[in-house]
């Protein structure tokens, strides 16, 4: 009787699918970084005294990721790095995003620019834009003789 090893159905399919990804076709694709696909995804909703703008940029930490405003333009910029490979691990598709990004947003002249307020957790960036009050009307109630 011969003792063979015998492969599963599940087996069967990794190693095709890691004879697919090993072929020709697939290795130059390692190198490549998606950076000029990646625009982070947005929420912009607004109440009567703000506007809000809901980033989703996991992976990252608050210090990889720089605010500013020019020229009323609020622009996000950021770098998520790449992690390191290992001689232990054997990368077989990565669908991460690494690399830099940035997303800009026109600015109305309702908003309060120096009451912007921005926070990150859980790689989610939130920034507050304050609308500016508008000009309540006087009354003024006149006497009639």
């Amino acid at each position: 009787m011969n003792i063979v090893k015998f492969k599963k159905d599940a087996d069967l399919i990794s190693d095709t699918f890691k004879s697919i990804i090993n072929s020709p076709v697939f290795s130059s694709w390692e190198g490549l970084n998606p950076v000029s696909n990646y625009t982070p995804k947005v929420r912009i909703s607004e109440d009567k005294d703000n506007f809000y703008i809901k980033m989703e940029i996991p992976g990252m930490t608050k210090e990889d990721v720089k605010i500013s405003i020019e020229n009323n333009v609020l622009s996000v910029n950021g770098v998520k790095k790449q992690e390191k490979k290992t001689e232990e691990t054997n990368l077989i598709v990565n669908e991460i995003f690494f690399g830099e990004f940035s997303r800009n947003f026109n600015l109305s002249n309702d908003i309060k620019v120096d009451s912007i307020d921005a926070e990150y957790n859980n790689g989610v960036l939130n920034i507050t834009l304050p609308k500016v009050e508008e000009a309540k009307p006087v009354v003024k109630e006149i006497s009639i003789k």
